[in-house]
């Protein structure tokens, strides 16, 4: 005894299986992608979070380094001391910072940095100048009292001319 409706059975047999199969596979998809691309989040935020923490310490040791250098730089006011050692090893300072500055950095970071110690070697530069200039002041304080000096034997030298004309009358 055979059933009388075979092939509507076999189709929707058929339609049932294929039904399972896209619903399995539906949610079998969406629990890998569930489990899968938090995974791989987690791994670009550590990755980051990671990057965040060499730049963190990389500020500090470049704060440190640049505190060191600025209190060099204000040593260079004190009455006494050798200029032209402290120059040489500001410069050599400041070149070290700069070759510790990471070159894979390529965005606004790196040019501020190189910011900070450009303005740190103007600023030596500025210091050398105005110790230059503090010859220069002394100088001008020489010429002021020879010029005064001058003055006062030209005053000298014009009342003695005029009371040698007087006189002369």
């Amino acid at each position: 005894m055979k059933p009388k409706n075979v092939k509507e059975r076999r189709s929707s047999f058929i339609k049932f299986l294929l039904l399972f199969i896209l619903t399995t596979t539906t949610i079998m998809v969406a629990v890998f992608f569930n489990f899968r691309v938090p995974q791989k989040e987690n791994a670009l935020l550590k990755e980051r979070a990671k990057n965040m923490e060499r730049e963190m310490q990389f500020q500090k040791t470049f704060a440190s380094e640049i505190d060191g250098i600025k209190s060099m730089i204000d040593s260079l006011d004190i009455p006494g001391q050798n200029v032209s050692f402290i120059n040489n090893l500001i410069g050599s300072k400041l070149a070290d910072v700069q070759t510790t500055i990471p070159r894979e950095d390529s965005t606004y970071r790196y040019n501020m940095y190189l910011g900070v110690i450009e303005t740190l070697v103007d600023l030596q530069k500025a210091k050398k100048e105005l110790h230059g200039l503090a010859d220069a002041k002394s100088k001008i304080e020489e010429y002021k009292v020879a010029l005064e000096s001058t003055r006062n034997e030209l005053e000298q030298t014009k009342r003695d001319r005029d009371i040698l004309r007087l006189s002369q009358k």
